[in-house]
């Protein structure tokens, strides 16, 4: 049975791989693969414990798991035909789209087949989090998701590169037009940018697992250290940071490069105020990310190209900010209700009061989620983001574990990150995107509880009573 376990924990390293590859699993045949692939996972976990899963390991991410079933939950209500006086009572105009229309029943979703869609995404996404808790049961294998990330980032970075260097003008496995522009897998390069600024970051709290905290006593020491650290994994990692950062360049995203650059300094300075036991490296680390890869490495493969984009942006030639002018219009006819999941591309063609072209998405995902889930779910949402920033923050501020503290350094720059980017884009509609942003939600909750070493045991022959078994943790 343990292999089993253990073929289940493979497979959501594979998955991580997996998801960003086909056009960032943005399309219908794309993410039900995924869908099915965890349902898949989900079996082989229950197989592998004989249908008597640990529950004892859940209360300690009690906030992300109601967070989540409440959010589906609520989205679950969303597709359901209700009386109309009761969907009168829940979202009156609701019940006036559909009646005018001569329905035969109503629904609060104002397109409950898409809204279904977007259920089953997010009980897949519940479903991941739940096999994560399980699977995810030391520091080891902390590390080891952290790391795929690292590496499929990487993947990624390189591939997109590649297609630009060579100047490749269809994409080899899809046939897209490439204009020059770094995309990689994804049809969007900001898409990929975000993906990258996620990678990039828990690289970078990779990379502060590894850091000594003990001072350098001496020369010798320290030139030991020096040729550790250059012979060490750690610098491994490190170029692959250098590659990804090429690569985020090359996508020219105004707000991706922004949105990294700006949670490096601000977690960068979070980690210098409050980080226990602070490495001494740790500065350099930050300096160098800033200095070396954004100026150096940015000069040589196109930061001049963003830094001109930024200059040339004008709000009189961008119609995003009048699709979320627009959309609050949206949000005062459907409050607290929401239009629907997946919803948006069908009731913001009735708010538009010009040809701006088509727009399926509001380029704003926190104005999207009020628009389609309304204001109260995306309220719930945003605390379970907040609490696992919150959990973070206290890992690096009173845990003495290298591995933890680093880790929820890199979630707390996702965290950031993902919080700025997704205010001018809709970086959490592709599952490739919002799927990774979750599991480094599940991360930062993880370096909270998880012992610095040992991990969930059997007690006894059987598997019904398990435990986590807690050690001293390694300053």
């Amino acid at each position: 049975m343990a292999t089993f376990e253990k073929l289940s924990f493979y497979s959501l390293l594979a998955l991580i791989v997996w998801l960003p590859i086909p056009l960032g699993s943005n399309r219908d045949w794309a993410w039900s693969i995924a869908e099915i692939w965890i349902a898949l996972q989900s079996i082989m976990l229950i197989i592998a414990y004989r249908g008597n899963l640990p529950f004892e390991p859940l209360k300690q991410y009690k906030t992300l798991l109601f967070g989540l079933m409440t959010f589906q939950l609520w989205v679950f209500v969303q597709t359901l035909p209700i009386h109309w006086e009761w969907l009168s009572i829940l979202s009156s105009k609701s019940a006036e789209i559909y009646q005018l229309v001569g329905a035969p029943e109503g629904f609060i979703s104002l397109d409950s087949r898409m809204t279904l869609a977007s259920l089953f995404k997010g009980i897949a996404y519940t479903m991941l989090v739940f096999n994560a808790i399980f699977l995810v049961n030391s520091s080891k294998r902390l590390k080891q998701v952290v790391l795929i990330i690292v590496i499929s980032g990487t993947l990624q970075a390189f591939y997109a590169a590649m297609v630009v260097l060579l100047d490749i003008t269809e994409s080899p496995v899809f046939g897209f037009t490439e204009k020059g522009i770094a995309t990689g897998s994804f049809v969007y390069k900001n898409h990929l940018a975000n993906y990258l600024m996620m990678a990039l970051c828990m690289g970078l709290g990779l990379i502060a697992t590894q850091l000594h905290t003990s001072p350098s006593d001496s020369r010798f020491v320290f030139i030991k250290r020096l040729l550790e650290g250059i012979l060490s994994r750690k610098m491994y990692i490190r170029l692959c940071l250098v590659i990804m950062v090429i690569a985020l360049v090359m996508t020219r995203s105004r707000m991706g490069n922004t949105a990294f650059f700006a949670a490096t300094a601000i977690g960068g300075i979070i980690a210098l105020v409050f980080y226990k036991n602070k490495p001494r490296a740790l500065t350099a680390l930050v300096g160098s990310v800033i200095a070396i890869d954004t100026i150096v490495v940015g000069a040589l493969f196109g930061l001049e190209n963003v830094k001109q984009r930024l200059v040339e942006t004008s709000l009189g030639a961008e119609s995003r900010d009048q699709v979320v002018i627009w959309s609050l219009d949206i949000i005062k006819d459907f409050p607290f209700t929401g239009t629907g999941m997946a919803s948006f591309y069908t009731i913001f063609p009735m708010y538009s009061k010009a040809d701006i072209g088509f727009y399926d998405h509001a380029h704003n995902d926190y104005i999207q989620f009020m628009v389609e889930a309304g204001i109260p779910a995306t309220l719930l949402l945003g605390i379970v983001v907040l609490y696992a920033l919150w959990r973070a923050f206290s890992t690096i501020r009173t845990r003495h574990s290298k591995t933890m503290k680093g880790i929820a350094l890199g979630c707390i720059m996702s965290i950031i990150g993902m919080l700025i980017h997704i205010s001018v884009d809709f970086n959490l509609q592709p599952m490739a995107n919002a799927l990774t942003f979750i599991l480094i939600l599940f991360l930062a909750n993880a370096s909270a509880v998880l012992p610095a070493t040992g991990k969930l045991v059997t007690i006894g022959s059987s598997q019904r009573s398990k435990h986590y078994v807690e050690s001293t943790e390694h300053v």
